[in-house]
């Protein structure tokens, strides 16, 4: 069942009870848009288990939705929709 939760201003929706984890490329700032990535982890990490694609955010906005997603009880485990 997939549902919808708002990170950081973005509505983010994803199947519930799936472990995922958000990331983006490596770059400082000087590009336009920084994209995030929602990862799905299923067993270890992967970045071809990508599911979600946040585009056009700031470098700013970038990094304020990478420390919602994966902050607070969550580490590089990854947060449990």
């Amino acid at each position: 069942m997939k549902t919808t939760k708002t990170i950081a201003g973005h509505k983010i929706t994803l199947t519930r009870g799936q472990r995922y984890m958000a990331g983006r490329p490596f770059a400082s700032r000087g590009r336009k848009t920084y994209p995030v990535t929602i990862y799905q982890i299923t067993n270890g990490f992967s970045f071809q288990n990508g599911v979600a694609t946040i585009d056009g955010l700031t470098y700013d906005q970038a990094n304020d939705l990478l420390a919602a997603f994966n902050n607070g009880t969550t580490s590089f485990d990854g947060r449990v929709w």
